[in-house]
């Protein structure tokens, strides 16, 4: 497979549009592969001939369809993803036109806004990569234009083969180029002051949510624990809690329809607290503190694109963005699109809305009217056997669940109908929503106010020995039910059927109990993969934690905090002064090294047109100091010398930028022979 110029230039511009794919829509990438892949010279000319009308015509038919998609999706082409989906289709378009060097700059040029582009939607680790990527594969594509076989190729240089080039002089100018580049750049983000923007920009409310859902039905969190995906990291100031403590409570589930467990849609239940606003009644009065010295913990999220935050109880927000609901969870002002770090205290408390207002009974006390018999008289009489005590009747439930024969298990069976009834009384495998589910469905059906609560339970020890790594694997699901005297008191039926997943946590469970994942070869096979790709998941997202901490997360204050601790600079005066004299001493090592390498001050390959400049000294032709020797031969070719300076000039670039298609010797060999002929045309 031969490849030219062109396809350098095509190719690249698949490293420069995929990584858009997480965010943009799926016909935004299918327009991309085709209008890239119809233009490889290996596939046109093999199937059919790209002729320039037929260049004009899928030119126009990409840029009406991809202006067509644009208003479809998004309604507008202003906004993040309607203007860099707007952006990539004039890419596209543009890859219709590239026939010569000058249109190939172009739209390299272009690739590397819509690169730097991907940094909008993230900042993190491998979109940091993606772009340096693709980004250093623009260069190596600007760089391969230069290459010139013989003069008629000198303005159609795009469609010069260069399948048998090698690429060492390329990529070693590249790495030349980021040498200097890093360092600067190191050096501008320690000492250039963070500037708050001006403006900003919300990506779409419609992309697609990651995570814990805002509903709970059999299955679902199921489903979502097979997963070993991040969901956030939590870093303690103190020790860490003991596993059977880390419950970290994001949802309370109030609503109950037979099937699927939902918030309730009461507004009283919307009341939020932010930051330093005065402290509402249900706040003020409805929680009493064991101890007012707080646990402090930070917890940095994974993107969900949804408001709500996960913490133990009972959590107060160090940052304004954060909230406490009527229901003691916590929630941000805006949707969490990307990687998000917040400060929590954690107050052990004696109760939690110890007058439960009438209005929130009513509304943890909700049933289907209909449905599940057998458990409502179930729970009757046991209620009655516990002569209406709500403790000991919560104690009598866990109990029962414990002592008959109840599976814990990520492949429960498929429930229909009154699934409480068959779940309780039949199938007796489950995972922590079907029990959390029936236990807040018997607490209802005597009397007793009673929630589920979604979120995530324990976490493993991260790579660096202090924080606590909490994956989709941790999603669980319990109750809280209310008694008199103590307000809302956690009951989770999962720790009386499977009390190594509450003490040890889900990753220590399945890395040792492979019937988890199911039996036969299907679950055999779910639980090798869990365990091959356990460590790796946890070392790269250790890493991706590290740069979220340490750079995204180096704002003015930890920056401040930095420049004063190591050079004890205050002032951003100060900061931009030596700033300025850093990259002063950095230019002057740079020139120094420059002007002390031991090089001869003429390149081989300039011999001969020095020469031809002495020649052509008497007619006034002569090289000036200022001028680049193609510079040069472009003024001579317009003197009167065309196809002799354009001879030349492609020999020379050739061997000067491409020096693995001739020998250098060869080609000066070549020049000379044109200098000794050189006559006026």
């Amino acid at each position: 497979m031969r490849l030219n110029a062109k396809d350098i230039v095509m190719l690249v511009q698949l490293l420069v549009v995929l990584p858009h794919a997480e965010h943009l829509p799926y016909w935004l990438l299918l327009i991309a592969i085709f209008s890239i892949l119809i233009q490889l010279s290996f596939v046109h000319q093999r199937l059919f001939t790209l002729s320039l009308r037929m260049q004009k015509i899928l030119q126009g038919v990409v840029f009406l369809s991809g202006l067509f998609g644009i208003f479809q999706t998004f309604h507008t082409i202003l906004g993040l993803e309607a203007g860099t989906a707007f952006l990539i289709i004039c890419l596209l378009g543009k890859l219709f036109e590239v026939n010569t060097r000058r249109d190939a700059y172009v739209v390299l040029t272009l690739g590397l806004f819509v690169t730097a582009g991907l940094f909008l939607f993230d900042q993190g680790l491998m979109t940091t990569v993606l772009v340096v990527l693709a980004t250093c594969s623009i260069f190596y594509a600007m760089m391969m234009q230069n290459i010139v076989v013989n003069e008629s190729q000198s303005i159609q240089v795009i469609r010069t083969d260069v399948s048998g080039v090698s690429h060492y002089h390329a990529l070693k100018t590249i790495f030349f180029i980021v040498s200097i580049a890093v360092p600067l750049m190191v050096i501008l983000f320690i000492f250039f002051p963070r500037i708050s923007p001006i403006w900003s920009i919300h990506l779409n409310q419609d992309q697609a949510k990651t995570g814990m859902s805002d509903s709970m039905s059999p299955g679902d969190i199921a489903n979502l624990s097979q997963s070993t995906e991040l969901a956030f990291r939590a870093v303690f100031q103190g020790p860490i809690p003991a596993n059977a403590e880390l419950y970290w409570r994001g949802l309370v589930l109030g609503t109950f329809d037979g099937r699927t467990w939902s918030p309730t849609k009461d507004a009283r239940l919307k009341a939020t607290q932010w930051g330093t606003q005065s402290i509402p009644p249900w706040l003020a009065h409805g929680v009493t503190l064991k101890t007012r010295e707080p646990t402090k913990y930070s917890i940095t999220v994974e993107p969900t694109q949804q408001p709500w935050l996960f913490a133990l109880n009972f959590p107060v927000g160090e940052d304004s963005d954060v909230g406490l609901t009527r229901e003691y969870t916590v929630q941000a002002s805006d949707d969490i699109r990307q990687r998000t770090t917040y400060k929590l205290l954690r107050f052990n408390t004696q109760t939690i809305d110890a007058d439960l207002p009438a209005w929130l009974a009513q509304d943890t006390l909700q049933l289907p009217e209909n449905g599940n018999p057998q458990s409502r008289t179930f729970a009757h009489n046991l209620f009655k056997q516990a002569n209406g005590n709500p403790e000991l009747y919560a104690s009598y439930v866990t109990n029962w669940i414990r002592h008959e024969n109840f599976v814990y298990t990520l492949q429960p069976p498929p429930l229909s109908g009154d699934r409480i009834d068959e779940f309780l009384f039949k199938t007796r495998r489950g995972f922590c929503e079907h029990y959390s589910s029936a236990f807040t469905f018997l607490m209802r059906a005597a009397g007793i106010p009673a929630r589920v609560v979604v979120g995530y339970q324990g976490g493993q020890l991260g790579r660096d020995g202090h924080s606590l790594e909490i994956r989709q694997m941790d999603a669980h699901a319990w109750s809280e039910i209310w008694l008199t005297g103590r307000g809302w008191v956690r009951y989770d039926p999962t720790a009386a059927i499977a009390p190594d997943r509450i003490e040890r946590g889900m990753g220590a469970l399945t890395s040792q109990n492979p019937t988890m994942f199911g039996d036969g070869l299907a679950g055999t096979l779910r639980y090798n993969q869990f365990k091959f790709f356990g460590q790796a998941r946890q070392w790269v997202d250790y890493a991706k934690y590290l740069w979220q901490r340490d750079v995204v997360g180096f704002d003015q204050t930890r920056q401040n905090d930095f420049l004063f601790k190591f050079l004890g600079l205050r002032s951003q005066v100060m900061q931009i002064f030596v700033m300025f004299m850093i990259f002063a001493l950095v230019l002057a090592i740079v020139v120094f090294v420059q002007l002390r390498r031991k090089r001869p001050k003429w390149h081989p390959l300039d011999i001969p047109l020095i020469n031809l400049s002495r020649r052509l000294n008497k007619q006034g032709l002569a090289r000036n100091d200022h001028e680049g020797m193609l510079q040069w031969l472009k003024r001579v070719e317009l003197a009167g010398y065309e196809h002799q300076a354009k001879k030349i000039a492609s020999i020379y670039r050739t061997a000067r930028y491409s020096p693995d298609l001739f020998s250098e010797k060869e080609s000066i060999k070549e020049m000379m022979m044109i200098v000794r002929r050189w006559r006026k045309e």
